[in-house]
């Protein structure tokens, strides 16, 4: 079965699918082997670990395609893109999504803020109207159809610090109307609020939850309750690799190798992660 429809058939059952979020080839590795059945990227981390600078639509729309190729041939699970707006106007969001079906991405969710776009939970936003992003969701969904093919397309919207909760809902429901799969409300700020958008959207609600962010760090099995379909986790794998390379280096600064090796894993389990014997293998056989 295509990975698409794989991850279509996870909104489709009963309770809630987690997206943890990888930014390289690497983590999205580790996610899979830590038994996730489906990983989404994070434009704010691929921005990060990639030039080392925020998410403030620094990084172009070639860079994030080759980035999402390279995880998702790393893995065997669905992939979920973060494909920022588009990277343009109508016309781009058509030729994002026939680039991400090309290689094989599960699904792709664009959003309604302008471009050069930012982090969801930064200051400083903008969004284009109700009316610009429906024609974004009409013409991705054409560029699918065009395919044959079964992309899940995600429409976020940034709208509830920018214009409040009504508006918020307002845009959430046009967007599930113009076809989207699922509607990825960016920091609602109260279970109230996520009950209301999970009754009035009627199709999946996803959001995120950030350490340190806009969203209230609501309990998983909370929000599950309330009917919440499709969470995302975008630091999962970025902010504690982030955390154990800056205590190596101190430790290395200091000059405790021992520390070092406490804070990693060792030579054979780093090979083993990364696949070194089936290589040696293969190797052997065709030498």
């Amino acid at each position: 079965m295509k990975k698409s429809r794989i991850f279509r058939h996870m909104l489709e059952e009963p309770g809630m699918t987690l997206r943890p979020c990888g930014y390289d080839a690497l983590s999205a590795l580790l996610i899979e082997k830590a038994g996730f059945s489906l990983l989404g990227t994070s434009g704010y981390a691929i921005s990060a670990s990639t030039i080392g600078q925020p998410d403030l639509g620094l990084i172009s729309f070639g860079e994030m395609l080759e980035r999402a190729r390279n995880i998702i041939n790393s893995v065997s699970i669905p992939v979920d893109i973060d494909a920022d707006t588009g990277y343009g106007n109508a016309l781009n969001v058509y030729w994002t999504v026939k680039n991400y079906i090309w290689i094989d991405a599960a699904g792709i969710r664009i959003e309604d803020q302008t471009w050069p776009k930012r982090c969801g939970h930064m200051s400083g936003k903008s969004i284009i109207s109700k009316e610009e992003m429906v024609q974004k969701i009409r013409i991705a969904v054409r560029a699918r159809n065009e395919e044959n093919s079964d992309l899940v397309i995600g429409a976020r919207t940034d709208a509830r610090a920018l214009e409040g909760f009504e508006k918020t809902i307002e845009r959430a429901v046009a967007y599930a109307k113009a076809g989207a799969d699922y509607v990825y409300v960016e920091c609602p700020q109260s279970l109230q609020e996520v009950k209301q958008l999970v009754n009035d959207v009627q199709i999946p609600l996803a959001f995120n939850l950030i350490p340190g962010g806009k969203t209230p760090l609501f309990a998983i099995f909370e929000l599950e309750d309330l009917g919440v379909k499709y969470l995302s986790i975008p630091m999962i794998c970025i902010y504690p690799a982030a955390k154990a390379m800056l205590d190596a280096l101190a430790a290395l600064k200091k000059g405790d190798l021992a520390r070092v090796a406490e804070l990693g894993i060792n030579w054979s389990e780093f090979n083993e992660l990364i696949g070194v014997r089936r290589w040696r293998q293969m190797e052997e056989e065709f030498r």
